[in-house]
């Protein structure tokens, strides 16, 4: 299974947005509700294929050495990261490391685990930075409210893939919130649309 992609959240100024409030009460006591315990969330199911017709023939078996490269792009998300630079803000050699060394399985992966090991109070803090980036109210009204969105992400679907452990231990253990929504922002700015896509799609 994969996850949903969404459409990519386009630039403002190739968008005319009409004007239309910013909804914030979806998070005023987002984090007061303990009725449930946080399990994880799950993207929706991807709709069904559509089935071939006559005049859309099946599509051939791939060749062996598609099937090959596919191996070895497998092998290629689960290579080790132990060689990952450090984080250091408010610059560092980590996002480019980030961007040119790591596979956008990784990339995802690593934006999983470091939301997992965030507090509630500091995931509020990460969905609200969130939307003043995206700056869109249109794109950002739709994320969803309550207790669910605080909940925990799926890691399963990124089954295998790598990420920086020790990226993930700092942020958890040593990082104030403040640093922590800076980290946050830094690398969802250096991801490409379909992957910003990725993130926006597990809110919704």
């Amino acid at each position: 299974r994969s996850p949903p992609v969404l459409p990519p959240p386009r630039p403002a100024n190739s968008l005319e947005v009409a004007a239309m409030p910013l909804d914030y009460s979806k998070w005023d006591k987002i984090g007061d509700d303990s009725d449930d315990e946080a399990k994880p969330n799950k993207p929706k199911a991807a709709a069904p294929a559509k089935p071939a017709s006559i005049s859309e023939p099946a599509e051939a078996p791939a060749p062996a050495p598609a099937v090959a490269q596919s191996q070895d792009m497998s092998a290629e998300h689960k290579r080790p990261l132990d060689d990952a630079p450090d984080i250091e803000l408010p610059e560092g050699a980590w996002t480019k490391y980030y961007t040119e060394s790591m596979t956008a399985p990784q990339r995802m992966q690593t934006m999983v685990h470091l939301w997992n090991s965030a507090v509630q109070e500091e995931r509020v803090d990460f969905l609200r930075h969130l939307i003043d980036i995206i700056g869109n109210p249109q794109i950002s009204n739709r994320i969803k409210g309550g207790q669910e969105i605080l909940k925990d992400l799926d890691t399963s679907f990124y089954d295998g893939v790598t990420y920086p452990a020790k990226w993930v231990d700092n942020f958890k253990d040593k990082m104030p919130t403040a640093d922590k929504k800076v980290v946050f922002e830094k690398l969802f700015k250096s991801l490409d649309n379909q992957e910003r896509g990725l993130v926006l799609g597990t809110l919704m």
